[in-house]
């Protein structure tokens, strides 16, 4: 098994809706953003503690350049908001650090994530599953 944060640069793709639809947990960062970096630390640990693969939680850097500033127009349209780092799951925009901190602590991001991937955490014959494919 692979245990990285698996990344993409979002050069040879500008459509963020490619993304959110083809992976359950999305993180649309820029480079050296410290609160991207609590961000990805975040979702790692999830992904590490119930073992998803790294398919499951992508991270996507948006930096300069013309497909760059295509990504970002259309993060803009579907969020909302113009800051990074911003954090979709299961095609739903959870928000930036401070909510996915907060979701984090008290549970709601992993029961949501889980749920959205087909690992309810509410039942036993979840709980031992194991994941079969990624939702898109």
């Amino acid at each position: 098994k692979q245990w990285y944060q698996r990344r993409v640069r979002g050069a040879s793709i500008n459509s963020a809706q490619y993304f959110i639809k083809k992976f359950p947990v999305v993180l649309f960062l820029q480079t050296r953003n410290r609160d991207g970096a609590r961000t990805e630390s975040l979702l790692q640990k999830l992904r590490w503690r119930y073992d998803l693969p790294s398919d499951h939680v992508v991270t996507v850097e948006v930096d300069g350049g013309k497909d760059g500033a295509k990504l970002y127009q259309d993060l803009v349209k579907l969020s909302g908001v113009t800051s990074f780092p911003q954090v979709f799951v299961n095609e739903t925009y959870f928000g930036q650090y401070h909510e996915i901190k907060a979701y984090y602590t008290n549970g709601f991001l992993a029961d949501y994530m889980l749920r959205g991937i087909g690992k309810c955490p509410d039942c036993e014959n979840c709980r031992t599953r194991k994941y079969s494919s990624v939702i898109g």
